[in-house]
């Protein structure tokens, strides 16, 4: 069968991203690209089993509407299969009308709305992951994970337990130049070393997307190989470990850690991981070749954390930062501003903590409802929502729930606050991680990049200083 897949266009960025999102192209010099491994995964499974594939990444290649329906037209496929998500419902929706082809649906937002899917004219939604039963699902034949128009899905997909021995990512099918992280050090290219998460964050889609019990780990050796393969082909500045959390299992990460340094690999790496990291694992990393780490924080306040809920103390995460800072480990910590519990004063309270954390860089976020969260469901029942369309879900947007004492307009202050704040602190107090951003803007975008990252940050700066 011919199989088209596909990141949709549109304006956000879905695909590969923990929070979808509405993108700013070019507007700040590095135009954001998750590596989105489950197409890649799923594009190597349809070419292992003998299936004709084409993968257009609509969001990296920039590939428009009009464009893409022109590649339909050339390629005529028999099915189309693309990734969606809650704020890109309408374009997505054009996309597959566009297209006129029978098309499945997968990821988080379709395993957590699947009739939605269907009454909207999909012709299957596969419930779960998807990557290593898409050969089967393009058939529409009925399956129980797989919902169609005569049949819902009743079971998720069953999850893939053996890592090492499904086929690598379709790297020569995908636009490998254009993946990035901002995170990252120049050009990089992204790898998993698990998949899954075994906590269950209420805000989180990992969970609902894969289901519970969901955490599987690779061989080191099995990862290396990997790396190896991907820096003789690509040569990067660093390679990117993008799991969920790679500091979750002990014993993983120093099996993982060792072999890294057996293999000599003359660059660093950078991950995503906790926010809280015993001292001897952040010295095995660094030794081991780590230049960064991100991780969630979320928030600076015991009682936010109780309810997301997040088993974390914020005074061990400050030893986190210091550890990492005493190793040599750039971090990067990630803030949502409006989750359950939140008011003015402890939103105030975070902000501080924030700043005054002393990591590398910052972000902050509008916490989120999206479909399938335990989240959402407690905003539906509580009734947190201010929007009822998905198509308004945004976490770089506007606020989507207002509690009683705390209401979306304040979340909204709290943001702009929490950024104007960082703004600040950077311009004033942190020089490298304006050299860091320029610097990425100029390996990956050169002296154009850097001149839109200096007209972005000008406006930026300018606007903070009204506001001190």
């Amino acid at each position: 069968m011919k199989i088209l897949l596909l990141n949709p266009p549109g304006a956000f960025c879905r695909a590969g991203s923990r929070w979808p999102h509405k993108r700013k192209p070019k507007a700040v010099g590095i135009d954001y690209h998750p590596f989105p491994f489950q197409l890649g995964y799923a594009a190597a499974r349809l070419f292992a089993d003998g299936h004709d594939v084409r993968f257009v990444d609509c969001i990296a290649s920039g590939v428009s509407l009009d464009e893409l329906k022109d590649i339909a037209s050339d390629f005529q496929p028999d099915v189309v299969f693309m990734e969606t998500s809650a704020p890109s419902w309408a374009d997505d929706l054009a996309t597959m009308r566009a297209l006129g082809k029978p098309t499945i649906a997968g990821g988080a937002h379709a395993t957590a709305t699947p009739q939605e899917h269907i009454d909207a004219g999909f012709a299957g939604v596969i419930h779960g992951e998807y990557d290593q039963v898409i050969s089967e699902a393009v058939t529409l034949e009925p399956k129980p994970w797989l919902a169609t128009q005569h049949t819902p899905a009743t079971e998720f997909v069953p999850l893939v337990r053996d890592l090492d021995a499904i086929p690598h990512p379709a790297w020569e099918l995908m636009a490998m130049e254009k993946y990035n992280d901002p995170f990252c050090k120049g050009r990089s290219v992204t790898v998993l070393t698990s998949r899954g998460c075994p906590l269950e964050c209420g805000f989180c889609t990992i969970a609902p997307f894969a289901g519970k019990r969901n955490y599987r780990r690779r061989d080191p050796k099995h990862v290396c190989d990997e790396i190896e393969a991907l820096i003789r082909r690509y040569h990067p500045d660093e390679f990117y470990f993008d799991d969920d959390t790679i500091t979750i299992n002990r014993k993983h990460l120093l099996a993982l850690c060792d072999e890294i340094k057996s293999r000599g690999f003359g660059i660093p790496f950078s991950c995503m991981g906790n926010a809280v990291i015993e001292t001897d694992l952040v010295a095995a990393m660094a030794e081991a070749g780590c230049r960064a780490i991100k991780f969630g924080v979320e928030s600076g306040d015991p009682e936010v954390l109780r309810q997301i809920p997040k088993d974390q103390k914020p005074e061990d995460v400050v030893r986190t930062v210091r550890d990492c800072r005493e190793f040599g480990i750039q971090t990067h910590a990630n803030f949502l501003v409006g989750l359950p519990g939140e008011t003015r004063e402890s939103a105030l309270r975070t902000i501080d903590f924030a700043i005054g954390l002393n990591t590398h860089t910052l972000q902050f976020a509008i916490a989120t409802p999206y479909p399938g969260t335990q989240f959402y469901e407690r905003a539906k029942q509580n009734g947190w929502l201010t929007k009822e369309s998905w198509m308004q879900f945004d976490p770089a947007g506007e606020a989507v729930v207002s509690y009683p004492d705390y209401t979306a307009q304040d979340i909204a202050e709290m943001y702009d606050l929490a950024w104007s704040r960082w703004q600040w602190h950077m311009l004033t107090h942190r020089p490298a991680t304006l050299m860091h951003h320029f610097g990425n803007a100029f390996r990956r975008e050169g002296i154009g990049g850097m001149v839109r990252l200096g007209k972005y940050s000008a406006k930026r700066f300018f606007k903070v200083v009204g506001a001190h």
